[in-house]
């Protein structure tokens, strides 16, 4: 390739970005380099102005090889100076190179890169003193810049991990909201879920819990199926027991601990997990899945689901509190844990659950939960579901009773049953009207006369049709035996 003298070509020539390949310098390169590259760093260390000549010479000869188009060499020249310098020790002319060689005219994406990620490497090195500020001015650089997001990020992540360690838990989040981990396409999957994690850590930390729910959002149960997501699959539900703990939401949390049951139980995990704490002992989930099952409504409907967390798997969508606790109370592991499996088995039947025998029988559970321990507040969530059990089971069993026989089934006092009554009315558990003249709790809607009617004319249609069968049945038997009708 013939050589082409920059010197003769004239500026307007270069108005226009090019990576058409004009020259060819690989042997002024190797010549520069020779004088005056990073070998020769031990005879430059200590003389500043042999350091700042060396640069001068490999910046002049890189400006004619990005101008012409060689961009192998490109690379090779603007590495070198970036060696240079940290080999010297030079770390903030490290950075401030990197800055003046990122915004020169046609320099290629991928040169920046490489400087990017020389620089990173570089740094790592420098004191602890000035570690902080040069990754700080080395982000900078990159913000913005869609070509070196991975390297935006990584960063991010680095300098969050040192002011974490300080204590600076606020400017940890704050930096770690510029970080968008789902437009970074050259990023690995893993990284990407490990710095989701750090995200919504953070912001649990700093007690931020809507960001906190919508970086939570941004995966789904699949990227977190996949074989070697299997740790990060633990600990993202274990950050979301720490977000649902926080608003009392006693049904994502057993649907958390749900996952992580299954997750801990799998054979798969069994043999990448061997010494982790829940593998070892999968029945402290398997006791906070039947908990939570316990101190959970009711009813829960599909549409909240949805719209509070994503990466649910397509297994755990069931909305059937009652029908989790026997499926979980029948668990393999169930028999280890027989106080909260007979426990949660009180649920299943439709009979009063009395709350003194209830905490004699039961109580121990209290004691051996982290739940109750560290909330006060959850024992009594605790009795309400009993109470709102107990109301189920005398609704099916009464049209109208009185409010002090119903407090003394389930054992509170009659201004707390009305009040018990009154919310379960609220949340549409059940159906009810409390006459608090004459003290009667009625359970039985009384029907409009359309409603009256109708069911008067679905009884007469029953009965005709039954009359209708009969007579069928009568007039075949007469048949078989061929005994005439009269």
């Amino acid at each position: 390739m013939q050589d082409l003298d920059l010197g003769e070509v004239e500026e307007k020539d270069w108005k226009c970005a090019t990576f058409k390949q004009m020259v060819d310098l690989t042997e002024k390169t190797d010549e520069v380099i020779k004088a005056w590259g990073e070998g020769n760093a031990a005879s430059f260390k200590g003389n500043a102005a042999k350091i700042d000549e060396a640069v001068t010479n490999l910046l002049d000869l890189e400006k004619k090889a990005r101008l012409g188009g060689d961009m192998k060499n490109t690379m090779r020249l603007a590495l070198e100076i970036l060696k240079l310098l940290a080999t010297v020790e030079q770390y903030s002319k490290v950075v401030d190179c990197v800055e003046l060689l990122m915004k020169r005219r046609a320099q290629a994406k991928s040169v920046q890169v490489a400087l990017i990620k020389t620089a990173k490497h570089s740094i790592d090195s420098a004191p602890k003193d000035q570690s902080v500020s040069l990754i700080k001015r080395l982000r900078d650089i990159c913000q913005g810049k869609l070509h070196v997001e991975l390297e935006f990020a990584q960063l991010s992540v680095e300098l969050s991990t040192i002011w974490e360690n300080e204590g600076k838990i606020k400017d940890c989040a704050d930096i770690m909201l510029d970080v968008q981990v789902e437009t970074i396409g050259n990023m690995e999957r893993v990284e990407k879920l490990k710095i989701l994690l750090l995200q919504i850590r953070l912001n649990l930390d700093v007690k931020d819990y809507v960001r906190a729910a919508i970086m939570a959002r941004k995966t789904t149960s699949r990227a977190l199926s996949k074989p070697n997501s299997r740790l990060i699959k633990i600990k993202y539900y274990e950050l979301m027991i720490r977000y649902y703990k926080h608003f009392d939401n006693y049904w994502y949390l057993a649907k958390c601990w749900m996952e992580i049951y299954q997750s801990v139980t799998d054979e798969e995990t069994k043999k990448d997990l061997p010494d982790h704490p829940l593998v070892l002992n999968p029945g402290k989930a398997l006791s906070s899945v039947l908990v939570y099952l316990m101190m959970s409504p009711s009813k829960v409907t599909r549409d909240r689901e949805q719209t509070d967390c994503a990466a649910f798997s397509l297994w755990n969508k069931e909305t059937d509190r009652l029908a989790l606790l026997k499926k979980y109370g029948e668990e393999k592991l169930a028999e280890q844990i027989a106080l909260y499996t007979e426990g949660s088995g009180s649920f299943l039947q439709k009979e009063l659950i009395r709350w003194p025998e209830f905490v004699s029988v039961y109580g121990e559970m209290q004691k051996t939960h982290e739940i109750f321990a560290e909330k006060e507040t959850c024992w009594q969530d605790l009795r309400q579901r009993v109470t709102e059990h107990n109301v189920r089971v005398i609704e099916s069993h009464y049209n109208r009773i009185s409010i002090a026989r119903l407090a003394a089934l389930i054992d509170l006092t009659p201004s707390e049953t009305e009040d018990a009554v009154c919310k379960m009315v609220t949340d549409g558990d059940v159906w009810a009207r409390c006459d608090r003249i004459d003290g009667i709790v009625t359970f039985k809607k009384n029907k409009s006369s359309t409603e009256v009617m109708h069911d008067m004319k679905v009884g007469v249609d029953h009965i005709l049709s039954q009359v209708t069968s009969a007579c069928h049945l009568i007039q075949k038997e007469y048949m078989m035996h061929g005994i005439k009708m009269r």
